[in-house]
C-alpha cells in the first residue's frame, strides 16, 4: 500500500510541474480574477457614491412641489441631479434622446403649476368636507409627472428613484392639507392662531448590519470577492486532475501502479494529497494578495475574522470537495476532451447556481431553491460567515458537513465507476 501511495504521489509531482496549463489555470488564473474582478466592484461603487448617477430634472413648476422633487434627489447621496426646464429643449423627444445617448440615467419632467393644481385639488377635497358638497368629475386635475429611463438601467435603481419622487410628493402633499385645513379650521373658530408644520420629517431611520457588536465586519467589494473568486479558482481544479486521470488510463502508467501491492484507493490518495496541497497553496496566494497587494491599489484591507482555525478546515473541506468531483469527472469520461469540456462548463454552472456570479438573494424563488444543492453555494456560505459575519465553527458546521458528505460520495462514486469499468473490459 506505501508502495503505491509514495509512487502515486512522486509520480503526481512530476506531472503536475511538467503541466504549464495545468499550473496556469491553478496559480495565474484565481490572482487574475481577484485583481480584476475586485477592482472592477469597488471602483464602480465608489464611482456611484463618489460623483453619483446623472439625473435630469426638468422643473417647470419652480414652486414648492419641483423644489420638493429637486431637494429629495440632491439629499441622496448615489444621485447627481442636474436640474433644466423645458426651455433648454427643443421638445420631449430631444430629452429622450439625451438620455439615450446616455447623459443621464433618468430624466424627470415636473410639468408647469405642478403646486398650484395640487393645492386646487387639494382645496377641493378639503371643501367637499367642510361644505358639504360632492366631487364633480372635473373638479380634480391630474398632474402627470413623467419618467425618462435609460433602457440598460437596472429595475432596481429606477424603482428607488420613483420611491423617492411619490416620497417627495406625498410630503408635500401632506404638508399642503395641513396647512388648508388649518386656514378652514382657522376661519371657522374665528382664530388668529397659526398651525406651525415642520419641514422635517418625523420619522428617522437608522441603518444597521444584522451582524453581533463587535464580531461583524463592514462588507465591500474585497471581502465578498476574494472568497467567492477563490472558490471560483479552487474548482478549476477539476479539468488537469481529470485530464490526468484519463491520461495515466490511456499511457498504461495507471497500468504500472496496479501491479505495485495495494489497493486503487491508495493510488487515489497520491493524487488527492498532491492536488490538496495545490489547492490549499491557492488559497494561500489568494489570501496574501487580499491582505497585502489589494492595499497597495487602494483597495480595503481584507479581513479573515476572529476565527482562524474553522477557516483551515473550511479551506480543506472545500478543496477536497473540488478534488473529489475532478477524480469522478476523470473516471467517468474516456478522453481529456471530454472531461475539460463537461468539467469546465459544469463548474461555471455551478458558480452560476452558487451565487459566484450573481448573488443568490436577486435569483428568482426556484433559482434559490436550486443553488442550495450547489457545492460552490455551500463554500460561499461558508467563507461569508467568517469573513463577513464573524461567525465561528458553529455557524459553518454544516456547510463542512456537506462539502464533506459531497467528497466521501464522489470518491466511492468514482471507485464504483472504476470497479465497473474494470469489470466490462
Amino acid at each position: 500500500m506505501f508502495e503505491r501511495l509514495h509512487a502515486s504521489i512522486i509520480k503526481e509531482f512530476q506531472l503536475l510541474i511538467k503541466d504549464k496549463t495545468g499550473l496556469t489555470i491553478l496559480f495565474i488564473m484565481p490572482v487574475v480574477l481577484i485583481f480584476i474582478m475586485t477592482m472592477i466592484q469597488h471602483e464602480a461603487y465608489k464611482s456611484i457614491n463618489e460623483t453619483g448617477i446623472p439625473v435630469l430634472l426638468i422643473n417647470d413648476d419652480q414652486e414648492r412641489l419641483g423644489n420638493a422633487v429637486k431637494s429629495s434627489f440632491e439629499q441622496t447621496p448615489i444621485i447627481q441631479v442636474v436640474e433644466k426646464t423645458s426651455a433648454d429643449f427643443s421638445d420631449k423627444d430631444q430629452i429622450r434622446q439625451s438620455v439615450l445617448d446616455g447623459n443621464y440615467m433618468v430624466a424627470v419632467i415636473v410639468p408647469k403649476d405642478a403646486t398650484k393644481i395640487l393645492k386646487h385639488d387639494i382645496e377641493n377635497i378639503m371643501g367637499q368636507f367642510f361644505d358639504e358638497t360632492e366631487l364633480k368629475p372635473g373638479d380634480l386635475k391630474e398632474i402627470k409627472v413623467d419618467l425618462i429611463v435609460d433602457p440598460i438601467a437596472r429595475e432596481s435603481f429606477v424603482m428607488a428613484i420613483s420611491s423617492g419622487l411619490k416620497e417627495a410628493i406625498a410630503n408635500i402633499k401632506t404638508q399642503v392639507m395641513f396647512q388648508l385645513m388649518a386656514e378652514n379650521m382657522k376661519e371657522a373658530l374665528g382664530t388668529e392662531q397659526d398651525m406651525k408644520i415642520p419641514e422635517k420629517d418625523f420619522f428617522q431611520f437608522n441603518e444597521e448590519y444584522a451582524i453581533s457588536e463587535g464580531k461583524g465586519l463592514v462588507p465591500n467589494a474585497v471581502q465578498h470577492n476574494v472568497p467567492a473568486w477563490a472558490i471560483f479558482s479552487i474548482f478549476f481544479i477539476v479539468v488537469p486532475l481529470a485530464a490526468s486521470i484519463i491520461n495515466e488510463r490511456s499511457e498504461g502508467l495507471f497500468i504500472r501502479l496496479n501491479t505495485l501491492p495495494g489497493s486503487y484507493l491508495s493510488i487515489l490518495s497520491g493524487k488527492l494529497l498532491i492536488y490538496i496541497i495545490m489547492a490549499l497553496i491557492q488559497f494561500a496566494i489568494v489570501i496574501f494578495i487580499g491582505k497585502y497587494l489589494l492595499p497597495l491599489l487602494g483597495l480595503p484591507i481584507l479581513n479573515l475574522g476572529p476565527h482562524k482555525l474553522p477557516l483551515v478546515i473550511l479551506c480543506i473541506a472545500v478543496s477536497m470537495t473540488a478534488i473529489g468531483y475532478g477524480l469522478l469527472l476523470g473516471t467517468f469520461f474516456d478522453t481529456p476532451a471530454q472531461s475539460s469540456i463537461f468539467g469546465g462548463i459544469s463548474i461555471l454552472i455551478l458558480s452560476a447556481l452558487g451565487g459566484i456570479w450573481v448573488p443568490v438573494s436577486v435569483m428568482p424563488p426556484i433559482m434559490q431553491s436550486i443553488a442550495e444543492f450547489s457545492p460552490l453555494n455551500w463554500a460561499l456560505n461558508g467563507f461569508y460567515e467568517l469573513f463577513i459575519k464573524g461567525g465561528s465553527w458553529v455557524n459553518i458546521q454544516n456547510n463542512v458537513l456537506k462539502l464533506s458528505l459531497f467528497f466521501v460520495v464522489s470518491l466511492f462514486g468514482s471507485f464504483f465507476i472504476y470497479k465497473t469499468k474494470i469489470n466490462f473490459s
